[in-house]
């Protein structure tokens, strides 16, 4: 008999599953802790092993048509010297390219293509309790409902509450030691003049902290997303950092960046909206299941933002997790043996390679700024043309 899967989660991961298991006939339920909204998140980037997956789903012409499409990285200093240009994620090398673009549009986009295909998301569902049985998976909720199936996969995020109830002594999410801001910014001058600066990501590494920005809706090319990383040593908690005022932390941001080339200032003065919170990653689970529940995406393997793969890992699990449990033959034990078997090596490698990238971007003195910029630069000259290549290249057969 074929599963019917509750999935915890509504963001990427939950409602890729829900549509790779209805395109193989299981039946899923997806499960929201939050009430539906339309704007959540700031901008990401999808890698051309995440769009090769949304292809599969059925909306990457789509994403293409919202967002940019990202062709080359450029490495700067915080003076605007170009410390060298790389090629990112374009067409002509992977076939399918980087994209740019608003995370609530992607999140849209695979809402509405599962609900078109009949699957059940219910939101305001926050997990409370779950139980195992000889027959399925009991998934209790802080409103009082229950639900019964007969596999549960745990997609809720980092601070994934499956993953507390599954592994109540296991790791949690570490904090790297950063702290982002970011959001979106619409000005007149930050329009492209040129075709190849509309596709071009900027990141600018500085004395004091590391800027980046990125153009990423087609209909907006006069708005940019972007994002700082601010070191801090302990941990800022949400109960605190929530209640920052937005200008006093604009203000923290125009001291810091004062002095940095254009457009930074421009773009710092002109967000509306500024989006917060500590980096974290979740560092290697023993494991990624018990019994009959499976965590994937950032439950089973948070990663912080510095390699850009998070939604598109999150992606990749959806689509071989689903391929797997599609297997008549197979039992759920060996399907999520084996997701795990193809998914630990990999992503545990992003991660590291993640937190690498990151320790560029935390404040160093000016000597160390200085050696930094150099390995830049002669990185991006001899093999930066390869440096995402084994990230970018993966296919799920």
């Amino acid at each position: 008999m074929k599963p019917h899967v509750l999935i915890i989660g509504g963001g990427i991961a939950g409602p890729a599953l829900a549509l790779f298991l209805n395109n193989a006939g299981i039946a899923s339920t997806v499960f929201e802790a939050h009430s539906q909204v339309d704007d959540i998140g700031g901008g990401l980037q999808i890698s051309p092993n995440g769009m090769r997956v949304l292809e599969q789903i059925g909306i990457s012409d789509e994403v293409i048509a919202r967002g940019i499409e990202s062709d080359e990285f450029s490495f700067e200093n915080q003076r605007g010297k170009v410390l060298g240009r790389i090629p990112n994620g374009p067409a002509r090398i992977y076939g399918i390219p980087a994209v740019t673009v608003a995370r609530s549009a992607i999140h849209r986009m695979l809402v509405s293509t599962a609900e078109r295909g009949g699957i059940p998301i219910f939101y305001r569902k926050r997990l409370r309790h779950l139980r195992c049985d000889a027959t399925g998976v009991i998934a209790e909720f802080e409103d009082g409902s229950t639900s019964k199936g007969t596999l549960l996969i745990g997609a809720d995020g980092i601070h994934s509450r499956t993953r507390e109830l599954v592994f109540p002594e296991g790791l949690r999410p570490s904090y790297t030691g950063l702290f982002t801001v970011g959001g979106f910014a619409s000005h007149s001058s930050l329009a492209p003049a040129t075709p190849a600066e509309m596709r071009r990501m900027h990141m600018i590494f500085g004395r004091n902290g590391f800027f980046g920005y990125a153009h990423f809706d087609r209909q907006k090319p006069d708005t940019v997303m972007w994002w700082s990383h601010l070191t801090r040593e302990w941990e800022p908690q949400s109960e605190d950092y929530k209640n920052w005022s937005t200008e006093v932390l604009r203000g923290e941001l125009l001291a810091r960046h004062h002095d940095w080339q254009s457009p930074v200032g421009t773009i710092l003065r002109s967000a509306k909206d500024l989006l917060c919170g500590p980096v974290h990653d979740v560092p290697s689970l023993p494991a990624w299941s018990k019994d009959r529940i499976l965590l994937i995406g950032d439950a089973a393997h948070a990663i912080s933002p510095h390699a850009g793969q998070g939604a598109s890992l999150a992606l990749e699990d959806a689509m071989l997790l689903g391929k797997m449990l599609s297997d008549s033959v197979a039992s759920y034990e060996q399907a999520f043996a084996q997701f795990v078997q193809q998914r630990r090596s990999r992503v545990e490698r992003v991660i590291a390679e993640a937190r690498r990238r990151g320790d560029g971007k935390r404040t160093l003195t000016p000597a160390t700024a200085w050696i930094r910029d150099r390995v830049i630069s002669a990185f991006a000259l001899f093999s930066g043309a390869r440096m995402n290549h084994w990230m970018y290249s993966y296919k799920i057969d």
